[in-house]
């Protein structure tokens, strides 16, 4: 009888864990779905969520003024340029028609993992990172490619 009251038990508490752990799930997207929603409801796109920790997501969206991440932001009339980063070594870059972007700092040693960045260069000598993660292969470069892409576009297809 001790037995199975035990069993019952361990039962009992596995799967309130199992219960917790999926509704902590639900209500991170939930969150995510509001604050996405809450964004589009500003008349603004989102263009990537960059994972700041395990449990945090930082929004990069875009409206017709500029482009926003967490308390940052870039307005598109002031990014002259712009580089996608890996590891610090510049993958791909653009710039304005008749702006010229400084000279990339050299490559950081390999750390054994990827680390992708956008780096924003805007007017007034001012340059913003955006720092995309170091997650699993793939991940973060495709934040980075996403984020890249739709900055060259403001620049480069005159929405600024």
């Amino acid at each position: 009888m001790i037995i199975q009251v035990l069993a019952l038990l361990a039962l009992v508490l596995a799967l309130w864990t199992v219960f917790r752990f999926a509704m902590g799930l639900r209500w991170a997207k939930v969150s995510r779905e509001d604050a996405r929603a809450a964004e589009q409801a500003r008349g603004r796109r989102l263009v990537a969520e960059i994972p700041l920790s395990d449990d945090e997501i930082v929004f990069f969206v875009e409206d017709e003024a500029g482009f926003y991440w967490g308390a940052r932001q870039a307005r598109k009339r002031d990014i002259r340029g712009g580089r996608l980063l890996l590891n610090g070594a510049v993958m791909a870059s653009f710039s304005r028609d008749g702006e010229s972007l400084p000279d990339p700092a050299p490559p950081e040693e390999y750390e054994g993992g990827e680390r992708w960045e956008v780096t924003l260069y805007l007017r007034g000598g001012r340059d913003e990172r955006v720092a995309c993660g170091r997650l699993r292969e793939g991940v973060s470069r495709e934040i980075a490619g996403r984020i890249f892409a739709a900055t060259r576009a403001a620049v480069e297809g005159g929405k600024t």
